[in-house]
């Protein structure tokens, strides 16, 4: 599970994940955010889409 990064002071901690850590030889994933689920896929061009 990845954890939310925390804010401090102003600016907001940023994490950086590979795609191949999402992915990993999936060609989609599905991200629950706020009860939603939207779904990452990866192109055959190697681009990214999000759809809800």
């Amino acid at each position: 599970m990845v954890e939310v990064p925390t804010v401090t002071g102003s600016q907001p901690v940023r994490q950086r994940l590979q795609s191949t850590e999402l992915f990993g030889t999936a060609r989609e994933i599905v991200i629950e955010h706020v009860g939603e689920e939207y779904r990452l896929r990866l192109t055959r061009q190697g681009k990214l889409i999000l759809t809800k």
